[in-house]
């Protein structure tokens, strides 16, 4: 895929884009932002007319592949713990359809000494499509519920979850930094946690949520693409 860079899109600064050096080009950064935009239309059946919470947002790549590829939805919303990924997309993103909102939760990875809570700022089934790249991958077991629970209740009753995680098949259930995995030095807190597939699906489904797709180690690092409903 090409994709031409309008000039009217700002771009955040290279040290401000998550996920190594997976997006750190202008071209890289846009066309992860727009392939994913396009997934979720498939996967999660988004449209101009859906609202949006992209959960884990940091400086607003899946805002700028919205901007790209479909113009704006209903109302995307981004939202994160971090402050100066978080400040640099609400000054340079925003708009009409477009906003964000900081958090301050706990995350021993991200934001040591937040806010223990499992809350996730949204009205009770408001969200048509929630996505997480690459959050569940920085949580530990309680962490998943929790949060599980709370993304099962701001789900629309037609909502989806789009997520990714690292999960594989007959390992233990939860392991943070797992040695030699995917030929990575994980390192620091909650740099890599792996669960057990079958663990993993269970804890969503005691927090109320059912597994529509699977798709094994497709995304950044080698993590797996899940897609939710409410069950």
């Amino acid at each position: 895929m090409s994709t031409d860079l309008p000039m009217d899109i700002p771009l955040p600064p290279g040290p401000l884009r998550m996920g190594g050096a997976h997006f750190k080009k202008d071209q890289d950064f846009i066309e992860a932002g727009i392939r994913d935009v396009r997934m979720l239309r498939r996967t999660a059946g988004l449209t101009r007319r859906k609202t949006l919470l992209d959960w884990g947002c940091g400086a607003g790549r899946l805002a700028v592949g919205v901007k790209h590829l479909l113009g704006h939805v209903a109302d995307y919303h981004g939202v994160d713990v971090q402050p100066e990924l978080l400040n640099w997309a609400r000054d340079h993103l925003s708009d009409e359809h477009t906003r964000f909102t900081l958090v301050d939760q706990k995350n021993a990875r991200y934001n040591p000494d937040g806010d223990e809570t499992y809350d996730i700022p949204a009205e009770p089934g408001s969200v048509d499509v929630l996505y997480s790249y690459s959050v569940f991958s920085h949580m530990l077991t309680e962490d998943i519920a929790g949060y599980g629970r709370t993304i099962a209740r701001i789900l629309s009753p037609e909502g989806r979850a789009w997520m990714t995680a690292f999960v594989e098949e007959d390992v233990p259930d939860c392991v943070e930094n797992p040695t030699d995995y995917l030929k990575l030095d994980w390192k620091g807190a909650l740099h890599c946690v792996r669960f057990d597939r079958r663990f993993f699906e269970a804890t969503l489904w005691d927090a109320g949520l059912a597994v529509e797709q699977y798709v094994h180690g497709r995304e950044t690092d080698g993590q797996s693409m899940y897609v939710l409903r409410r069950r």
